[in-house]
């Protein structure tokens, strides 16, 4: 591990040196900041994939997730979970399209607000769910109360405030200084 409060690349260089990274990269290309959204989606795999362990299968709400579906598409091409990205600005022809370009399966989205499709989510069949909130600008403990759900990831980006959970423990939490932006505070929340 680099040095106690150094930023460093390490999170992109080894997402750089995958097979995934040839797919990923037509989605990261187009945001703003693709070091920076990159190295968010892959601190939320890499914090969020010891509850992926064992025998499965699993589900993975990506909430807010942007309208390239960035994280849902990493941890389609990283994991065996089935991936549901919910987001109102989704982009659904171009994430179909880039669907069908990689073969990605077990990835749904849903062009929504997640309180839209919280009962829906709700009513698949019982599955171990993670959550995630990587670039999600919503209430992570109002949106938690309204899933099951088994394990959440969250990354203050903007508004630590309602972006960091106030009310769940967190089983790990800290500033993953992998994470190529300015904030970079995280929790690892597991429902008791």
């Amino acid at each position: 591990m680099p040095a106690d409060g150094v930023p460093n690349c390490d999170y992109l260089d080894r997402l750089m040196r995958r097979e995934c990274f040839e797919a990923l990269w037509p989605l990261f290309a187009k945001a703003e900041r693709p070091a920076k959204e990159l190295t968010e989606s892959y601190s939320a795999l890499l914090h969020l994939r010891p509850f992926m362990s064992g025998a499965g299968p699993y589900r993975v709400i990506h909430v807010g997730d942007g309208a390239h579906a960035r994280t849902a598409a990493m941890f389609s091409l990283k994991t065996p979970s089935h991936n549901i990205s919910v987001d109102p600005e989704l982009n659904l022809a171009l994430v179909e399209k880039w669907r069908e370009r990689f073969g990605i399966r077990r990835f749904t989205c849903y062009k929504a607000r997640i309180q839209e499709v919280a009962e829906m989510l709700n009513a698949l069949p019982v599955l171990p769910t993670l959550v995630t909130f990587v670039h999600a600008h919503v209430a992570v403990d109002e949106v938690l109360q309204s899933l099951r759900w088994n394990a959440a990831f969250t990354l203050a980006c903007c508004h630590s405030e309602q972006q960091l959970s106030r009310i769940h423990r967190a089983r790990a939490s800290g500033a993953d200084l992998s994470v190529l932006s300015v904030a970079r505070h995280f929790q690892v929340l597991v429902r008791e």
